[in-house]
């Protein structure tokens, strides 16, 4: 078993190695077929290893297995340790099952790119460094993977270096990451300090001896990090620009890798945060401010790729929610079946994209529900399902995160259960305005003329495009299946042993009830959005010019936190620069005597190009002048 998953680990590690001795060797399809077919292998060694974990008892299920000790100071010491668990198995299904159709849908989107085999290679190095993250079975392993990811991200939004936004872009998301990383090495320290011990089942026996105070500044710490790798607020502000990457790499961040890192840390190091109550309820808030805001700045979005990408924050601050309220299954419920509707929405907004020639404003879109139906009834099954609309499988998932809030007997469940009823409210309308405004409203004239051609030309995509859509429709349709009130329990039975400490699950009841709520809330919120935008109507634009004009601006702002980040920081940088450059170096350090200095600098440089001249025997003649003179000096010295 374990050893099907380090072939998990190691095959998209042997990819980029393939990739990239084999470079312009191979043919553009042949390098994006050899990625897939890796990934599939990876897929399918992580559901073998899956099967044979569930055959094993209940409480048998958390296999450690050290390769060998990598990094050693003392007593101190680091393996390449892996960790296997339910948790564990549910994320390497994500990575490598998402992936994998991810990947067969790049060889047709990315067919016409010169360098879609160095594209292939990053994605599969993303992968490989997702799989690290949740392998690991210390926090320094952990803390690599963390790094990796950040790393992959780097590289595939500023994929198309010749757009001076995708690489701004890029270096946002790193800037923003890293600073989550600095507070993950920071907590990751601290635990050391405090427990002498960098491994999770060193931190999980040893977290009852730490004082509150000690566990919630570690938990503080690790929050960082999971805050800044799940574009949670405040260090969110990287991830509608990382839209500028291409679509594919959009999809990958969003549903299988990089976002969900956060939830994941949360989720795993649940024995350390139960011990830090405050955090929870930090988490709960950080949640529930973030998924309504996220929702209320998608309203007024006019870029497809941008609208979903604000979704995911809102998404990703529901799983926030439902690990906050310590009903861990839940959360990671809820990122299982988003990554397949989130993934499809991605991918099928990239088919429309694709369609429309690489138009993304919704603005110059309209009537493709009968130009693009296969692509329309997809999109509509993505759609339902974030809009938590029962039977679909965002209903069931988001829906427990809300139970579990009703089900906590405390005002931060009520927050919980309130603020996710307004979110899936806000999330109804943005993802309905979306779909009327590229599928029902009349065309523009930029769609009427772009698409028939388009569709004639190569139908509603190629077949690599479209057949991963289809698997992740059936996905968004039926995964959720896995856990209905009072028939089945897979998903909290399978995820209860991840947290030692128990977990919250609502009753039946309360289950059915807020699946009642939440299917209404989303109705009504896709109610608001035909009325508004499945009609010609002025609606929009009266609310814009009126008295939401103010508030309108400031959500096309994005609440100015770009702005706010900008004056805080990025301005007094080259204010500081600027200073520096004009009036210290242009005064203190070009006056003649400096100048003079370095003049004096190159002569003896060029004093030396004399000897290093390359003449071997001018090279001996030196040598036994000094020798000789070192001989004399001692000779002179001992006489």
């Amino acid at each position: 078993m374990t050893q099907l998953v380090w072939i998990t680990l190691a095959l998209p590690l042997i990819g980029v190695v393939l990739l990239s001795i084999l470079g312009m060797k191979l043919p553009a399809k042949g390098a994006g077929w050899l990625a897939s077919l890796i990934m599939l292998a990876a897929f399918l060694c992580a559901a073998v290893a899956t099967i044979m974990l569930a055959s094993r008892p209940e409480g048998d299920r958390q296999v450690v297995e050290v390769a060998w000790v990598w990094l050693t100071a003392g007593d101190f010491s680091v393996g390449l340790d892996l960790w296997f668990d339910e948790l564990t198995a549910v994320m390497l299904l994500v990575i490598t099952g998402i992936g994998f159709l991810i990947h067969v849908y790049s060889i047709g989107y990315m067919k016409d790119d010169p360098q879609s085999r160095r594209f292939m290679a990053y994605l599969n190095l993303f992968v490989f460094s997702m799989l690290v993250l949740v392998v690991s079975a210390n926090l320094v392993l952990l803390l690599v993977g963390w790094g990796l990811v950040g790393l992959s991200s780097y590289l595939l939004i500023g994929f198309w270096h010749n757009k001076p936004k995708a690489i701004k872009a890029a270096k946002k998301a790193f800037i923003m990451n890293a600073i989550g990383d600095v507070g993950l090495a920071l907590g990751i320290f601290l635990l050391f300090v405090d427990l002498g011990t960098v491994t999770y089942s060193g931190i999980f026996a040893g977290a009852s001896e730490l004082s509150e105070t000690q566990a919630s500044i570690a938990c503080l710490l690790l929050l960082v990090g999971a805050v800044a790798k799940s574009a949670q607020l405040p260090l969110h502000t990287w991830l509608p620009d990382a839209m500028e990457g291409p679509t594919p790499i959009s999809a990958l961040i969003h549903a299988a890798t990089m976002v969900t890192a956060g939830v994941y840390l949360i989720a795993r190091m649940n024995p350390l945060f139960v011990h830090a109550p405050l955090v929870l309820d930090l988490i709960v808030i950080i949640g529930v401010v973030g998924l309504l805001m996220s929702g209320l700045i998608a309203i007024v979005q006019t870029d497809i790729k941008r609208i979903i990408a604000f979704s995911t924050m809102s998404q990703i601050a529901y799983m926030f929610v439902g690990v906050g309220l310590m009903a861990y299954w839940t959360g990671i419920f809820h990122l299982f079946t988003h990554a397949f509707f989130k993934a499809l929405l991605f991918l099928g907004a990239g088919l429309v994209i694709h369609a429309l020639h690489g138009e993304q404003d919704i603005r110059n879109m309209g009537g493709l529900r009968k130009q693009l139906p296969k692509v329309y009834f997809c999109m509509m099954i993505g759609a339902l399902a974030l809009s938590g609309i029962f039977p679909f499988s965002g209903g069931f998932s988001k829906d427990a995160i809300l139970a579990s809030g009703l089900h906590v007997d405390s005002p931060i469940g009520w927050i919980a259960y309130i603020g996710g009823l307004l979110g899936a409210l806000l999330t109804g309308i943005y993802t309905f305005r979306l779909m009327f405004m590229v599928f029902h409203r009349r065309p523009s004239p930029y769609a009427e003329k772009v698409i028939p051609a388009s569709v004639a030309h190569h139908g509603e995509g190629p077949s690599s495009m479209l057949w991963p859509v289809y698997i992740l429709a059936v996905g968004a349709a039926v995964t959720g299946f896995l856990q209905i009130p009072g028939v089945t329990h897979l998903a909290f039975s399978w995820l209860d042993p991840i947290a030692p400490d128990g977990m919250v699950e609502a009753t039946v009841g309360q289950d059915w009830l807020t699946t009642l709520f939440g299917t209404l809330i989303g109705l009504i919120g896709i109610a608001i959005a035909y009325h508004l935008y499945a009609r010609e109507s002025d609606a929009p634009e009266r609310i814009r010019l009126g008295r939401g004009r103010l508030f309108q601006h400031a959500l096309e702002r994005r609440l100015y936190w770009d702005d706010l980040y900008s004056w805080a920081f990025e301005r007094p940088a080259m204010w500081a620069s600027a200073f520096l450059s004009r009036d210290i170096d242009r005064t203190a350090f070009r006056w003649a005597p400096l100048d003079g200095l370095g003049q004096l600098t190159a002569f003896f440089g060029r004093s030396f190009t004399v000897i290093e001249n390359g003449i071997v025997r001018m090279y001996a003649l030196v040598l036994a002048l000094g020798i000789g003179a070192l001989i004399l000096f001692l000779l002179v010295r001992g006489g």
